[in-house]
């Protein structure tokens, strides 16, 4: 939840690192006044420097490192301000405000947990999964995409990643990853919603955490339903201010429009009008 309080525009926000991920960037940022108050599913806004880019872009926090005050973003290179931002030279100051948004609500019992993402919204639960592991649940997260060069290359949750001593990841239960890719260039061909759908037939989930495109998303929320899961998904909304004034980032509810920068990214599924959704992202 937003509070006055907990939203900072870090002035010390600093580019320390930068680093890849497959075909994706990984940008680490110092920001002792976000780092502090951020949580699993919210994203910061940055600041960019680009012809004729005038608003700010959202990033979801893929991953924060509390000793030494820096959080991890990922960029995919699409357009000039994402470009502008993934070229940034190490040690340049950045513009950044967060945390922003409602993140995940975890657990309060160790329980069977089930991560779906798709494409680089991946990166967004990637952190959720470290928390997950570290608090004692049993996770099996699936990665899809529409080619293997599009996945993304999920490490963080490996238990000899590098660095583990410092930031937060998962513990001894450890997961079960499993890689879908529509062509079938790596790991099991088809959608990754035909991958959950088999995993939970197999293995009964109490909840479900997804992050990707809508329409993913509501395929997710159909077999959520179905099976009986608690389901929240972090939606992919167009932010033009990530503060809750443009109102382009709106999502349909049961019960009216709600914000996704403000009321979300993180929303219970069953609270969605998936129909209306639909028709305007699947349709």
């Amino acid at each position: 939840m937003i509070t006055t309080s907990s939203v900072a525009r870090d002035p010390a926000a600093t580019l320390v690192d930068r680093g890849r991920a497959g075909p994706y960037r990984v940008l680490t940022i110092r920001a002792p006044d976000i780092v502090g108050h951020a949580q699993p599913g919210q994203f910061v806004s940055v600041g960019v420097e680009a012809a004729r880019t005038l608003l700010r872009r959202p990033f979801a926090i893929a991953g924060v490192d509390t000793q030494r005050h820096t959080l991890d973003i990922v960029v995919a290179v699409v357009g000039q301000g994402s470009a502008w931002l993934a070229s940034h030279q190490a040690s340049g100051v950045l513009d950044v405000v967060g945390p922003l948004g409602r993140g995940f609500v975890l657990p309060a019992v160790p329980t069977r947990c089930v991560l779906v993402g798709g494409g680089y919204g991946t990166a967004a639960l990637e952190w959720l999964g470290q928390r997950l592991s570290r608090d004692g649940h049993d996770i099996e997260l699936l990665s899809g995409a529409a080619t293997a060069t599009a996945l993304y290359p999920v490490s963080r949750l490996a238990s000899d990643a590098p660095g583990e001593g410092e930031r937060e990841r998962a513990g001894g239960r450890g997961f079960n990853l499993i890689e879908t890719t529509e062509d079938g260039s790596r790991g099991s061909t088809g959608l990754v919603t035909a991958a959950l759908a088999e995993r939970l037939d197999r293995r009964p989930a109490a909840k479900v955490f997804a992050c990707g495109p809508m329409a993913m998303l509501a395929a997710v929320a159909d077999l959520a339903r179905r099976y009986g899961c608690d389901c929240q998904v972090a939606v992919e909304e167009l932010m033009g201010c990530s503060v809750g004034v443009c109102m382009t980032c709106v999502v349909p509810t049961t019960q009216g429009y709600v914000r996704a920068c403000i009321e979300g990214p993180v929303l219970n599924a069953e609270r969605i009008d998936w129909r209306s959704v639909r028709r305007r992202h699947c349709d």
